[in-house]
């Protein structure tokens, strides 16, 4: 892997990350810009078949790679306290539970893209080339998807950072 040519060294960076172990552990690379008007997730992982302390040392060997500075934090399922421990021991920094409800980060999440629509992207929420196609994919028709049903690991992760974020 090569840096990453959208990742900015001087802007917060941050994980959102929904468990998986059948089903894929996704994990997104977020970074909102300094006014707050831009996200754009720059990369994403989604992993089968791993424990929570693998998924975190496989991430963090990605987020080294793509030649990333220090993680500022990050939000991920609050039922999975040992996904969030695991990776906030690989990254050092805390990922919690959201602040908010995950309804409240979906609702948030549509709002972002709404932005992005009719700015076209010059503000809301964005998604790097670098993104894997299956993250678009789920993303295609979030309007319509329901929490919890059909193929959602990646807007998950999004509806967790969204919901603990505290510049949504």
């Amino acid at each position: 892997m090569s840096e990453d040519p959208h990742y900015s060294p001087e802007c917060d960076l941050f994980l959102g990350i929904d468990k998986g172990f059948r089903n894929p552990n996704a994990t997104l690379w977020i970074q909102p810009d300094r006014k707050m008007e831009r996200v754009i997730v720059l990369f994403a992982h989604y992993q089968e078949r791993r424990t929570p302390d693998e998924n975190a040392k496989i991430c963090l060997a990605i987020h080294q790679a793509r030649g990333y500075g220090p993680l500022t934090g990050g939000w991920g399922d609050p039922s999975a306290p040992d996904m969030l421990r695991a990776y906030s021991l690989a990254f050092g920094v805390e990922i919690a539970g959201p602040r908010r409800s995950v309804d409240w980060g979906h609702e948030a999440v549509k709002q972002w893209l709404k932005t992005s629509m009719v700015t076209k992207a010059s503000m809301g929420l964005v998604f790097s080339r670098e993104c894997p196609r299956v993250l678009l994919i789920e993303m295609r028709d979030y309007e319509k998807h329901e929490p919890g049903k059909g193929a959602h690991h990646g807007p998950d992760a999004l509806r967790y950072f969204y919901a603990g974020w505290s510049g949504a």
